[in-house]
């Protein structure tokens, strides 16, 4: 009896992780999948009220996008691992989808690699003027966005700590590189767009990348150091 307690308690602090993990994905989901109605008026008070230039706009919910899926797929996890702890059943059933993700996915490169081509593809000019001119294309394309984020956490449990925090780092420069061509461009880019908001969507993107590195890269450095003293 003494020795399922301590089961017991790892499966209600999973659960309840998994949990809060479920409602925050879906709020960010339900937030950034509003009615057509809604949405643009979300999108007419940001852009007038703050003076938010659209393709910034569109980089952030993107962004925040990716964050949903990884959520998303985290709650997933750890409601399969808190299955676990309790049925010989889901044993069976997480073992057979590390079996299948370890043979097909092989050190996680192949979701990754699937993430970063539905964000690229995306991104492809012809391809968002397109989006942005559909409002069924343009839902397609934020559904594939939240998937690619589900993806980024399958890759990511195949990654130590430190290749993971290199991966996001590596994912982050490659966006500021783009954001910089965004930036001092000499063309129009995306013709949904006019120049200066063009700019300023470069901006955000270096930005971002910017606060990425000011939050990952201490966290790096305190567990190389850590990990030198052990």
């Amino acid at each position: 009896m003494e020795s399922s307690k301590p089961k017991n308690i790892a499966v209600k602090r999973t659960i309840f992780r998994g949990l809060v993990l479920l409602v925050s994905s879906l709020a960010l989901i339900v937030f950034l999948f509003p009615p057509f109605e809604l949405m643009d008026y979300v999108s007419y008070v940001l852009t007038s009220g703050f003076n938010v230039a659209p393709e910034a706009l569109l980089m952030i919910i993107d962004l925040l996008l990716l964050l949903a899926g990884y959520w998303l797929a985290n709650s997933v996890y750890l409601f399969l691992f808190a299955g676990r702890l309790l049925s010989g059943f889901m044993v069976e059933v997480c073992s057979r989808l590390s079996l299948w993700n370890r043979a097909f996915n092989r050190r996680g490169l192949v979701s990754l690699v699937l993430a970063g081509g539905i964000i690229v593809f995306w991104h492809v000019p012809l391809i968002m003027d397109a989006a942005l001119l559909s409002y069924g294309l343009h839902l397609i394309m934020h559904a594939s966005t939240l998937f690619a984020g589900f993806l980024i956490f399958v890759g990511f449990r195949m990654l130590s700590p430190n290749q993971r925090l290199l991966t996001y780092l590596l994912g982050c420069k490659g966006m500021a590189i783009f954001g910089a061509y965004l930036c001092v461009a000499p063309i129009v880019v995306y013709g949904s767009y006019p120049f200066y908001e063009q700019a300023e969507a470069g901006a955000t993107m270096i930005a971002m990348c910017v606060a990425s590195d000011a939050a990952i890269i201490p966290v790096w450095l305190r567990r190389y150091f850590t990990k030198g003293k052990d």
